[in-house]
């Protein structure tokens, strides 16, 4: 994930990440998970696994789909702010990333922002 989804990211980078993660998986399903006295830590341990394996993935997956540049999300292909992509991309499974509506800012919140600059600046 440090190497191909950090601050700064591209599709190439994003699909070689993904192509790893993918051969990483196929790893996984063959992780024994063996309880004993102890208790079940193995397990605990490949649940941890499974799930930051599944993080990775909906992270990889919505940066590859989101071909803008916002806020933490910089996409050296894509250097510009894109209006058409602001919402919420929605990790639903392996391949299915939907986009959410933002709903509006409430007014008394909306009273307490301001703007920043963000110019020249890479992350916020």
């Amino acid at each position: 994930m440090t190497e191909h989804a950090g601050v700064v990211r591209d599709e190439a980078g994003l699909r070689k990440g993904l192509a790893e993660l993918d051969e990483l998986e196929g790893r996984i399903r063959d992780v024994g998970v063996h309880p004993d006295l102890a208790g079940y830590q193995d397990l605990a341990h490949a649940f941890d696994l499974l799930a930051s394996a599944m993080s990775a993935r909906a992270t990889l997956e919505c940066a590859l789909e989101r071909r803008e540049t916002r806020g933490c999300h910089n996409r050296s292909d894509y250097p510009g702010l894109d209006p058409a992509q602001q919402v919420n991309l929605v990790w639903a499974g392996p391949g299915q990333v939907e986009r959410e509506e933002i709903p509006p800012v409430p007014q008394e919140i909306a009273s307490l922002m301001r703007e920043v600059d963000t110019e020249g600046k890479l992350v916020e």
